[in-house]
């Protein structure tokens, strides 16, 4: 018991830590900060009731049963992170007929650092790879004044890969439309298909290709620490969850 009370608050000091540097870092309009303040002062609460309950010489079925909820969220925590994880790690396949890079967000006319890192990835992998054609994938959101596929084309052109070997999908608004709309560009459904798109985001965005039909693909991890990728990373188990039971993934 007391293992766990000094668990959860070390994990509430961190996440307070760790949602001050994000605020240092890039601000307080940083998607899912929120979540840092919120776990910390959950984790900080939890502690000092089971503090209370053990001092207080309580019935010992409460403080167990929150152990046992607290140890069984971290378990599945470690499990889906890991499946996550464990994907970003695999090398895509070579010679690609089509190459799909994900959009990601667009301000104004500049790509974010996560796009960015997306196409240049794609990029080299073009570069490898000259016979593949890319489909560059993402409408235009709020805020962004081009489509997410069109940031994506100018950005590979700026980096040498030709117009020519280049398509727009420019209708999508998220991953599952991204995928569903490429795939309707594609005339042979068993094409050797790489998809681009950020380390965090491979294990979701292959299972929902998989879902939508593709038959022959393989993921093209775009890999770029920052300070907001734990973040990401933790984010990604809650769309994980949210995309299997809304019955996106297979």
């Amino acid at each position: 018991m007391k293992f766990t009370i000094h668990f959860l608050r070390i994990v509430s000091i961190l996440s307070f830590l760790y949602a001050m540097l994000i605020i240092y870092v890039s601000g307080l309009k940083t998607s899912f900060l929120g979540f840092w303040f919120a776990l910390g002062t959950l984790c900080l609460g939890v502690s000092f009731f089971l503090s209370h309950l053990v001092h207080k010489n309580q019935s010992n079925i409460v403080p167990a049963i929150l152990t046992g909820l607290v140890w069984l969220s971290v378990l599945i925590l470690c499990i889906v992170e890991g499946f996550i994880v464990s994907e970003s790690l695999k090398p895509a396949k070579r010679n690609a007929e089509y190459v799909i890079v994900l959009g990601a967000q667009v301000r104004g006319t500049t790509p974010s650092k996560t796009l960015n890192m997306r196409i240049h990835t794609a990029a080299e992998y073009l570069k490898e790879n000259p016979n593949s054609i890319v489909i560059c994938s993402g409408g235009k959101g709020q805020g962004e004044l081009i489509t997410e596929a069109l940031a994506i084309k100018q950005g590979l052109m700026e980096q040498g890969i030709e117009e020519s070997r280049i398509l727009l999908e420019d209708r999508s608004t998220n991953t599952v439309e991204n995928l569903r709309f490429c795939k309707e560009m594609i005339p042979d459904p068993a094409a050797n298909i790489v998809i681009v798109t950020s380390d965090f985001h491979v294990y979701r965005a292959k299972k929902i290709a998989e879902h939508n039909g593709y038959r022959n693909v393989s993921m093209c991890p775009a890999n770029e620490f920052l300070v907001t990728t734990i973040s990401y990373y933790v984010r990604e188990f809650f769309a994980v969850t949210k995309d299997r039971v809304v019955g996106n993934l297979r």
